[in-house]
């Protein structure tokens, strides 16, 4: 485990979701916080970055029109096919090594710096050109909405 490691206890405790207490033995305790500090690294991530999902599109108002009361799940299953249809079109729209770099970051899970090396640029340039093809994107999607609508 990367940073510092905390001191030895006589008992370890964790806190569940509902505030229970646990006790649980040293190396679960340390892989409890770890994915705790993950956790809170990617959101604070996804919001320096401003990651793009469908849901966060759906809160942006992107898909309002078509989210109204969804009550039955055979719609939410055909509302997520629009978006991933919506979403597959505006990608076919893009260049290759667009492409390319959406899948190494979002598919393939690597970061931005190891993606700058595969593709021999700089984290700022990928970081640009990220933001910059998100948004693209997101415009494509509610274009295509308009269109169809």
């Amino acid at each position: 485990m990367r940073g510092k490691r905390p001191k030895e206890r006589e008992k370890y405790v964790i806190r569940l979701g509902d505030g229970t207490l646990v006790e649980v033995n040293r190396e679960i305790y340390l892989e409890w916080y770890r994915s705790e500090r993950r956790e809170r690294y990617q959101k604070e991530r996804d919001r320096k970055y401003g990651v793009c999902s469908l849901e966060g599109l759906q809160e942006k108002g992107c898909f309002s029109e078509m989210v109204a009361d969804l009550g039955n799940v055979t719609e939410e299953i055909a509302l997520m096919n629009i978006n991933k249809e919506l979403l597959r079109v505006a990608l076919r729209k893009l260049l290759d090594q667009d492409i390319r770099m959406l899948e190494l970051l979002y598919f393939k899970d690597i970061t931005i710096k190891e993606t700058a090396k595969i593709l021999g640029c700089s984290r700022k340039l990928i970081g640009n050109k990220r933001k910059k093809l998100l948004e693209k994107l997101h415009r494509m999607m509610k274009e295509n909405i308009g269109g169809a609508g």
